[in-house]
């Protein structure tokens, strides 16, 4: 069996943030002359994650992401929440610091738990969507979005995330529909 691979490249240099990427899967299964099957669609990083949900409406996405802000306090010792005035969110004392990782080769010195446990739940590590007619086979009100939880804007120590979002796609002979 053959697959496509697309890579979608990025710098996230916004913090907490949802982006619809459905038009550039959309692209690719095209590009690859895909009419069936599916797509995996694959973060790279602990810190993004990928969700299909309603993206295109902005009161939807500006209530999920004060509702995650909200619901998993930020670490008081965060670059983000440094200025106590200026972050309306709650904060909390965690005991994670990026340094402590071994395999970490970055000079991270920030302190990001709660984008951890951000993305384990409110996001998918990946996410499998069918292909028909060649494009993806979606509701109506469905997208695909990657969704960063940890993005960084290069002030101080803190590295501008480099990241990275795999589609992978895999055609099918036919769909074979089912009573």
């Amino acid at each position: 069996m053959k697959a496509y691979l697309k890579e979608i490249k990025f710098k996230s240099t916004d913090h907490t943030y949802l982006k619809d990427i459905t038009q550039d899967i959309n692209n690719a299964i095209k590009k690859a002359k895909v009419s069936i099957g599916f797509v995996f669609v694959n973060t790279k990083h602990t810190t993004l994650g990928i969700v299909v949900n309603e993206i295109a409406e902005p009161n939807l996405l500006n209530d999920i992401l004060t509702h995650t802000l909200k619901a998993v306090p930020e670490d008081r010792r965060s670059t983000r929440a440094a200025d106590k005035k200026a972050y309306p969110h709650p904060t909390t004392d965690y005991t994670h610091r990026c340094q402590d990782n071994p395999y970490c080769d970055e000079i991270d010195i920030d302190y990001n738990a709660a984008s951890h446990i951000r993305a384990l739940l409110f996001s998918h590590p990946s996410v499998v969507v069918p292909i028909r007619d060649g494009k993806l086979d979606i509701g109506k009100y469905q997208q695909v979005a990657m969704f960063e939880f940890d993005g960084r804007d290069g002030t101080g120590k803190n590295p501008i995330r480099q990241r990275t979002v795999q589609v992978w796609i895999c055609p099918a002979d036919e769909i074979i529909e089912m009573d």
